[in-house]
């Protein structure tokens, strides 16, 4: 185990000033006498950034969208990250976000956090006791809504077995994301801090969400008096980014209305979208953070040192912006003046809108995090709108090259055509020119892109796929398929 190299060579140094770890503490306080008040607080300084440096952070549930965001942001600040997900096969881009920095991390597929042994066994070979854990693995709002059991078992009882398998490997530091769906209607609407949600824990937030994340705030107290851990939540409001996909939220609305704007002018050629329906009260605000923001606030929540955390239970919301639907179309429309919408509630959605705070306090975050939001409605909206109109013009361009009669619709024979002649290139092989080869990757691609057997496929329905797909990303996966079969 790591700890067992580091408690040896802390000896081995300590032998060599002559005298085991009593002399090596004697030569040090005889030096840090001789510093200046100066040299002294630049050394503790320096001390405190390299123990920080050298602690790692383990993130379950790492593949979602503030998780890939999470371990980049830490990997980038010199933390080692290991990145644990659900998935078999973890994205390249989780890969990539896990080894962009100076202590490259890990990734380990396959970890369901309802699946006791698997924890286990990833905290015994990748944790101890200075591993910071962040459980991000837990159902949104209308997803927890659809199947509240299963919700349950993720989002409960997968905090109860990742406290478990801390307290085996002594890990005493847990990070957890909580949400505005914790407050209930008795909550203020302004200024809504963590604290009124330690303070106040009968309430009822009148969901299953916000009683499930309510269990896990009890289950780590827990862990907080029996095992000496190290608790921290951060109440998030929504999360706005300029990912290419996200979960099923409230507050997920925004992002796609911002989705719906670009397609609905015709500068690339290709047939417009209908008007984009709004499922809540275009009159209601609600809070949100833009995702840089939020890993400021998140990464200083996991930093700071235990004694700068005064809020109870080291609870605290990360404030960011609040706006209605209508406040947030007429930016929109500055950037795409035919930006249209319908109301079309959803009883879910509207119903948690009307629920929810509006803003959230900012004071305690700045007081003892040093966090303050940057980013307001304006330059959210400019940045995501541009990010969706960059990815429009590329998914256009591949639309284009197999269209080849510009009518707007895909055929089995275009798509077949553009795989042969640009996809299959190289030496000649048995599998790259075998028409079987190729019955596989069209049967591939037709079997997600024509959903409703028709054989044709619409501008509206390969733009919606290839938010998380290529064409090119299919043929590559057959083909690894096609070399490592027997």
């Amino acid at each position: 185990m790591r700890r067992m190299v580091g408690n040896t060579a802390v000896r081995r140094a300590a032998l060599s000033h002559g005298g085991g770890v009593r002399a090596l503490s004697s030569d040090l306080s005889e030096m840090l006498k001789e510093m200046s008040n100066q040299d002294l607080d630049m050394r503790f300084e320096a001390i405190k950034a390299e123990k920080k440096r050298r602690q790692a952070t383990l993130i379950i549930g790492a593949a979602g969208a503030v998780g890939k965001r999470l371990c980049h942001a830490l990997s980038q600040r010199g933390h080692r990250v290991i990145a644990s997900d659900r998935m078999e096969n973890i994205p390249g881009t989780l890969k990539d976000a896990v080894s962009d920095g100076e202590r490259p991390g890990v990734c380990v597929g396959g970890i369901d956090v309802t699946d006791s042994e698997a924890l286990r066994a990833l905290f015994h070979e990748h944790a101890d006791e200075n591993t910071t854990v962040w459980n991000l693995a837990a159902p949104l709002s209308v997803e927890t809504a659809m199947d509240p059991t299963v919700a349950e078992a993720i989002t409960v009882g997968g905090m109860e077995k990742v406290l478990s398998a801390m307290s085996e490997v002594g890990a005493k530091r847990i990070c957890f994301t909580d949400s505005i769906g914790s407050f209930g209607a008795e909550a203020p609407r302004e200024n809504a801090t963590a604290k009124w949600l330690t303070e106040n824990p009968q309430q009822d937030p009148g969901s299953d969400y916000g009683r499930q994340k309510r269990g896990c705030r009890e289950l780590m107290d827990q862990f907080r008096r029996e095992h000496g851990g190290d608790p921290r939540f951060a109440v998030l409001p929504g999360v706005l980014h300029s990912n290419p996909v996200w979960g099923n939220g409230t507050t997920e609305y925004a992002l796609d209305a911002l989705l719906a704007a670009p397609h609905q002018e015709t500068k690339l050629g290709l047939p417009t979208g209908e008007a984009y329906v709004c499922p809540i009260d275009p009159d209601i605000a609600m809070p949100m953070v833009f995702v840089d923001d939020l890993m400021r606030g998140l990464i200083a929540l996991q930093e700071a040192e235990p004694h700068e955390l005064t809020e109870p239970e080291n609870g605290y919301c990360i404030p960011g912006l609040s706006f209605t639907p209508n406040e947030l179309f007429a930016e929109i429309r500055k950037h795409h003046p035919g930006f249209g919408f319908r109301v079309e509630l959803d009883e879910n959605m509207n119903k948690f809108a009307n629920l929810w705070p509006e803003t959230l306090n900012s004071s305690e975050p700045l007081r003892d995090l040093g966090y303050a939001p940057e980013v307001g409605l304006s330059e959210m909206v400019s940045f995501v709108l541009q990010a969706h109109e960059d990815r429009n013009s590329y998914t256009a361009e591949a639309f284009k090259a197999m269209d080849k009669d510009g009518d707007g619709i895909l055929t089995l024979k275009d798509i077949e055509g553009h795989v042969r002649k640009r996809l299959v290139r190289g030496r000649t092989t048995s599998y790259n020119t075998g028409q079987g080869a190729m019955d596989l990757v069209m049967n591939q691609l037709m079997s997600e892109l024509d959903t409703n057997k028709d054989g044709l496929i619409s501008w509206g329905t390969f733009s919606e796929w290839y938010r998380n797909n290529s064409v090119e990303q299919v043929v590559k996966r057959i083909q690894a398929s096609s070399l490592s079969a027997p």
